[in-house]
């Protein structure tokens, strides 16, 4: 079996995001690295910027490469 936390989950026209939280994976449909950070607000008191995964086609990476918070 396959962990849904692993796959693409975002509906068609967003792209797929995960925030690490304290309980697990936010799975999270959006179109920008910052419109991510909004959603995964939602669900968490303090989403952390360095937790932010993107799909990049064929696994997450971190959205945020460098320790400025710029989006890569």
């Amino acid at each position: 079996m396959t962990d849904t936390t692993e796959r693409p989950l975002a509906a068609k026209g967003l792209t797929s995001y995960r925030c690490r939280s304290p309980y697990g994976w936010i799975m999270i449909g959006a179109r920008d690295h910052e419109d991510a950070m909004r959603e995964a607000a939602r669900s968490t008191d303090a989403p952390d910027r360095a937790g932010l995964q993107v799909w990049d086609g064929e696994r997450y990476v971190d959205a945020f490469q460098d320790g400025d918070g710029r989006a890569s």
